[in-house]
């Protein structure tokens, strides 16, 4: 009786939530059916009994839970049995579909060196500097191909699109100097690549009066390019500017350097930057950069709390690209401010102090500016930042030789020269050893003035900014002060020689022979 009790309460109690779950009435129902039905009045085995039960079950089950079913899903809004087919479908649309709502799709070839970390696509590196026209380097062997060279090749080679971040454009000269026709000729290939049917995007700096970016307006105005300005005074407060310069040709090309957009950048300032031909592999890491100056050109473009996946990179300082064809090159673009990079971005100022902490034996330094502080705000709310610095300190006590070439002109910031001084001193402070020679050397290039270039604001200088180390070389386009970290958008990127194999590829040895032969001994 018992037993007979809990059958009877049992399926009403199911019934009651059949709205809930049929299948798992039906389930219910077949195993208390069996338990009942395994043994005889005598409680032996009756196999005859069960396999006639079984079959009827079987037969009967499916018309009870068909009526159930039904009687379910009529006051079900999310049918049991869809869920699992619901889960599939969406999982095929999200495949089919997903990459039409993404503005930058899917490069089945980044995904894969982004798993492996190995590009084996044949790039090659090389060094691209502007050297002023008054300027000449007497005991120099070293010799590279000039910017304006390579963006001419560049822009010549262009088939599909160009894409170029830019803190401001100034390609044409209005007073007709003599050394100004470079920029020009650098304007007009920019409008034949677009008569040719190249694509053209430039993310630039807002114009501004003392940059009015009448260039690109022209570009814009005539339908030649698509033009995005950042407000990085409204996206990240504290006058902040994109300072950046790259470009990306075809996603295969790929320019970083010092040089604006400026006639005087490819003759009358002295400038230095890479070039790296026929990479997909960085083209594609460094176009996830520009997508992000793009997508914050729009109007009222805010920076997401976090940025889309599709724009996050593989590579970093600990975990570099290796470049097969480039002599097993290791490579990463860093970005500042960490606000513009996306997940595993690294850090423009991390990476400079990654390679100061890396060095062993020497570490050459040249830039325009260097400061242990802010410059660009007003005097009362400009802040000591001393990352850089300290990490240069730290650098010469564990023993490394320091060599840091500093440009010296009209406009250099007030207090660098007190700051240089303080970094001189601590070589009295040096632990002194027979295997413990740390020192720093400080020099300041000063391109001497010349009489016709008074009419030409902002030349004659050593624009530079990069570093050398005995197994990285580092080239970036931001000074060495904290507003280029802290509120400027701008990018580096380090050529990092594999394992503990000293290098003896071009890269390194080209960028040590540049600072040691031109920018620090000759002429200085």
């Amino acid at each position: 009786m018992i037993l007979i009790t809990v059958i009877d309460i049992i399926p009403n109690l199911v019934t009651e939530r059949l709205d809930v779950d049929s299948a798992a009435y039906c389930s219910a129902s077949l195993i208390l059916h069996l338990r009942l039905n395994f043994q005889t009045q005598d409680g032996r085995a009756d196999m005859t009994n069960f396999e006639m039960d079984l079959f009827d079950t079987r037969i009967n089950s499916y018309a009870v839970e068909k009526e159930e079913s039904e009687q379910c899903c009529q006051h079900s809004i999310i049918k049991p049995a869809c869920v699992p087919v619901s889960i599939i479908s969406l999982f095929i649309f999200l495949i089919v579909f997903f990459p039409l709502f993404n503005e930058d799709g899917f490069d089945m070839a980044s995904i894969r060196y982004d798993r492996s970390g190995y590009c084996t696509d044949h790039c090659r590196i090389q060094l691209v500097e502007t050297i002023p026209s008054v300027l000449i380097f007497e005991n120099s062997t070293v010799s590279n191909p000039s910017t304006y060279q390579v963006w001419k090749r560049l822009l010549d080679e262009a088939r599909v699109s160009i894409d170029v971040a830019s803190f401001y454009w100034n390609l044409r000269d209005s007073t007709a100097q003599p050394t100004s026709w470079q920029g020009n000729d650098t304007f007009n290939r920019f409008i034949a690549a677009a008569e040719r049917g190249v694509r053209i995007r430039i993310a630039q700096n807002h114009p501004s009066a003392t940059f009015p970016q009448l260039d690109s307006s022209y570009f814009f105005d005539y339908g030649y390019a698509k033009v995005r300005s950042l407000d990085m005074s409204r996206l990240i407060g504290d006058d902040g500017v994109l300072h950046t310069k790259f470009w990306i040709i075809d996603s295969r090309h790929i320019y970083i350097g010092s040089a604006n957009m400026d006639w005087k950048s490819l003759t009358e300032v002295k400038e230095l930057g890479v070039v790296i031909w026929n990479c997909t592999c960085t083209a594609n890491d460094l176009y996830k950069i520009f997508n992000i100056y793009w997508r914050l050109g729009v109007k009222g473009g805010k920076i997401p709390y976090k940025w889309p996946l599709n724009l996050r990179t593989y590579f970093n300082f600990s975990h570099p690209l290796r470049l097969i064809s480039a002599e097993d090159t290791n490579v990463f673009i860093s970005s500042s401010p960490r606000r513009f990079s996306a997940k595993g971005r690294e850090d423009d100022g991390d990476a400079i102090v990654a390679v100061m902490n890396n060095a062993y034996e020497f570490v050459h330094i040249s830039v325009m500016d260097y400061m242990p502080t802010t410059l660009y705000r007003t005097s009362s709310n400009n802040t000591y930042w001393p990352k850089l610095d300290d990490a240069i300190r730290a650098t010469v006590y564990r023993g490394v030789h320091v060599r840091l070439l500093v440009s010296h002109w009209k406009y250099s910031p007030l207090g660098m020269i007190y700051f240089l001084k303080s970094l001189l001193a601590i070589n009295g402070g040096v632990p002194r050893t027979a295997n413990h020679s740390g020192k720093i050397e400080v020099k300041l290039f000063t391109i001497p003035a010349d009489p016709s270039h008074k009419e030409i604001p902002h030349t004659l200088v050593n624009h530079n900014k990069y570093m050398v180390t005995e197994n990285i070389a580092y080239l970036g386009t931001s000074n060495w002060a904290g507003d280029y970290f802290i509120n400027t958008a701008g990018v580096g990127i380090s050529f990092i020689s594999p394992a503990l194999v000293r290098p003896s590829h071009t890269v390194f040895l080209t960028v040590k022979d540049f600072f040691e032969l031109c920018d620090f001994t000759d002429r200085l």
